[in-house]
């Protein structure tokens, strides 16, 4: 299967750039996710690919062959880059059997005798499940199994890469788990490369083996899901993925030896130590280099011809502390002091415990059999957790907790960047 590169891809529309400088390698029989918020360029980059949209600029290759070259003026149409196209919309012809559907490609391909049509369509119906459905029409068929259908019909012209722009956004919430383990196993058994659009986190989290997390067309992070979930490159990553949301808390602190010691909750006290060696003062240093880097790079382009100001441009993540009272919790600013630090804390490491360093009051309560999420109140703060095994805490109830585990994250709160993980205890 061809790998996938693309260098320098940027999409825009007069100022808005839906696209800006992308540049990113698409591994062989790799299964990507494109994930992000609405807006945000992930399908207008699946497009890009495909060949159904044209970039304003860069250069995209599928394994040796170059397939647009805005310098080279390269521009390979759609049908001679042998991908598939998976739409959210099956657009299966209701007048056509199942069996039809499927050959409908492969008939309009001389290459494809009368004989090897049926053959090929009898070995994708076995691949997706659907062998005794081809005599019947897609109104007789339910949701997921026309989902099938419509894999099959583009896994049967044997696409080098299958595109897929959230094609299970139509079904019910069970059978959208269902065919999240089905794709998984398409993936393995056809050996294609998959790139796949979706706006659930979930779906990336469960079906991928890289996330592209992208917003306002920029790439934020291109990493293996626990990587992305474990260690997100800002604090747009740490709360866009994960479920519950990550905790966010304020603190303010300094160096003290190996470790930070830091104010949280208000008044409390506790010491970060990062899982390997660091300075703070170190990490700005690091950070103000490549900044530099990045603004130099920016008025080289800014210098070329044919740029154009970007209207759309990018600001800080508003990111929220949870509040009691206020849905959503209440968006925060980001500071001018290094000295001004964000916690991120994963539910799964907030441990309720008779001896916790810490006292709350259970502000909301919602045991699902497998595990519990339980909210805590301190003052106005609030804090979510998740209790696996049976647990069951009443409102208003008095409980002690820790944050226990060295996946706790320390952010800037000066450019909302990760500056390490590492674990937390009382000072």
């Amino acid at each position: 299967m061809p790998q996938i590169t693309l260098s320098h891809v940027t999409k825009r529309w007069k100022g808005f750039y839906g696209v800006d400088d992308l540049s990113m390698v698409i591994d062989d029989n790799a299964f990507v996710t494109l994930l992000g918020p609405s807006g945000c360029g992930k399908t207008t980059t699946l497009r890009m690919i495909a060949g159904l949209e044209t970039p304003t600029s860069g250069r995209i290759t599928i394994g040796d062959e170059v397939v647009f070259d805005s310098a080279a003026g390269i521009d390979v149409p759609p049908n001679r880059r042998h991908v598939g196209f998976l739409f959210q919309n099956y657009a299966l012809w209701p007048n056509m059997t199942v069996y039809q559907n499927i050959a409908f490609g492969l008939e309009n391909d001389k290459a494809y005798t009368r004989e090897m049509v049926r053959t090929r369509v009898d070995e994708v119906a076995d691949i997706v499940k659907i062998g005794p459905f081809l005599k019947r029409y897609p109104a007789e068929l339910s949701g997921g199994q026309q989902q099938r259908v419509a894999i099959a019909r583009t896994l049967a012209p044997k696409p080098a890469v299958l595109f897929m722009d959230e094609p299970l956004s139509n079904l019910d919430a069970k059978l959208r788990l269902e065919m999240r383990s089905e794709l998984q196993r398409l993936h393995i058994e056809t050996g294609a490369t998959f790139v796949y659009v979706t706006h659930d986190q979930m779906e990336a989290m469960t079906l991928a083996t890289r996330i592209c997390l992208m917003d306002n067309g920029v790439l934020q992070q291109y990493d293996a899901p626990l990587d992305v979930y474990h260690r997100p490159v800002n604090l747009f990553a740490a709360d866009f993925v994960g479920n519950p949301a990550i905790n966010f808390l304020n603190a303010t602190g300094a160096q003290d030896g190996a470790g930070v010691k830091l104010d949280i909750f208000d008044s409390k006290t506790v010491l970060f130590t990062p899982s390997a060696a660091m300075t703070v003062a170190d990490w700005y240093v690091a950070q103000a280099a490549a900044d530099q880097d990045v603004a130099e790079k920016l008025e080289v382009r800014k210098a070329a011809k044919g740029y154009v100001e970007k209207e759309n441009k990018e600001s800080n993540f508003r990111y929220r502390v949870a509040t009691a009272g206020e849905l959503g919790g209440t968006p925060q600013d980001f500071s001018d002091s290094e000295t001004d630090f964000v916690v991120g804390v994963r539910p799964e490491f907030v441990e309720i415990r008779e001896s916790g360093a810490f006292e709350a009051e259970v502000y909301s309560s919602m045991p699902t059999g497998m595990e519990t999420t339980v909210k805590l109140k301190i003052g106005e703060l609030l804090v979510t957790g998740v209790i696996f095994g049976p647990a069951i805490y009443t409102i208003g109830q008095r409980v002690r907790f820790d944050i226990d585990g060295n996946g706790i994250m320390l952010f800037s709160r000066k450019n909302g960047r990760l500056i390490a993980t590492g674990g937390l205890r009382s000072a």
